[in-house]
């Protein structure tokens, strides 16, 4: 993994983004998607197919269903399922105006084994074990110096027979340093100024290669479709908007309807262009989502005595 500087990142900036991302949201936009300025139908449809994925997964690999921790857990979206099954979950965001957003979300729910504190993994209790920890999106927001240090805390937090998984945005071939502002949405507003969206995309490679540094066994890894599914809804409905004329843009109720259709008409607007793409031109996505899943390695066994 290059490293183009040990401190590219500055946390407060960071968290402060996110703050200012919930404050612009509106009070429904409750689906973890970036900001508000999409249908939350893309953000719905992409967690439904992510948590279909996530969930699948602890039942093959028969996690145990005690403890759970959601690192950037946000609005609480993927804390609500997770609460659904373990018998205490519990989340954390480095972002106060997430954080409120979802304890008022567990509180709504009546969901009295799910906590949620403002505070980073490395400011967890030494003691604290977990069957199950979930990183939706965090590492990339994590400078060099520090990144490798958070996989390892987050590996002695895993107890024997638990998962981590990490879903990290990727840039191929070269880790991408990114301190340009996200594209426009649908529902933004033409020639506003944007703000500086902050991140590091490492290759997918790095993030196993950590894994496996901080004794971790890598069970699997590879991209996340719905990731890229929710991309090319994008394109989609800035096409629909265009046919349209600025329709979509200007009637949320029926960007809504378009983003639903896009989704239910899958096999036949995304699918099919996703795995052509995939298979014929896949570095053509220089930006892409993995999912890493990881469990705690076997001890290794005593080495051999030679001295006889």
């Amino acid at each position: 993994m290059t490293d183009k500087s040990s401190e590219f990142l500055d946390t407060e900036r960071v968290a402060e983004f996110w703050n200012q991302s919930r404050r612009a949201a509106q009070e429904d936009q409750q689906t973890g998607y970036l900001q508000d300025e999409w249908p939350a139908a893309l953000g719905a449809n992409r967690l439904e197919g992510e948590w279909g994925d996530v969930s699948r997964w602890l039942d093959e690999l028969k996690v145990p269903t005690g403890a759970c921790l959601d690192v950037g857990c946000g609005v609480g979206v993927w804390l609500e399922r997770f609460a659904a099954r373990f018998e205490r979950a519990h989340g954390i965001d480095l972002s106060s105006e997430m954080v409120a957003s979802a304890q008022a979300r567990m509180a709504k729910l009546g969901l009295a084994n799910a906590t949620v504190t403002c505070q980073g993994a490395l400011d967890l209790p030494d003691d604290a074990r977990y069957d199950f920890i979930f990183v939706g999106g965090c590492l990339m927001y994590l400078n060099d110096s520090v990144v490798e240090g958070m996989v390892a805390r987050l590996s002695k937090m895993l107890r024997p027979g638990g998962l981590l998984v990490l879903r990290e945005s990727t840039s191929m071939p070269n880790t991408w340093y990114r301190d340009k502002p996200l594209g426009p949405g649908l529902f933004a507003v033409p020639g506003a100024p944007r703000p500086p969206y902050y991140c590091i995309y490492r290759t997918p490679p790095s993030y196993v290669e950590m894994a496996e540094r901080q004794h971790l066994a890598m069970v699997r890894w590879h991209a996340n479709r719905h990731y890229k599914l929710a991309d090319m809804s994008e394109s989609w409905l800035k096409f629909l908007d265009k046919i349209f004329f600025g329709r979509l843009a200007k009637r949320r109720a029926s960007a809504e309807r378009a983003a639903r259709w896009v989704h239910r008409l899958r096999f036949i607007t995304l699918l099919p262009w996703y795995y052509l793409i995939r298979t014929v031109a896949p570095r053509s996505w220089k930006i892409n989502n993995y999912w890493y899943l990881c469990a705690p390695a076997p001890a290794s066994a005593p080495p051999e005595d030679r001295s006889s």
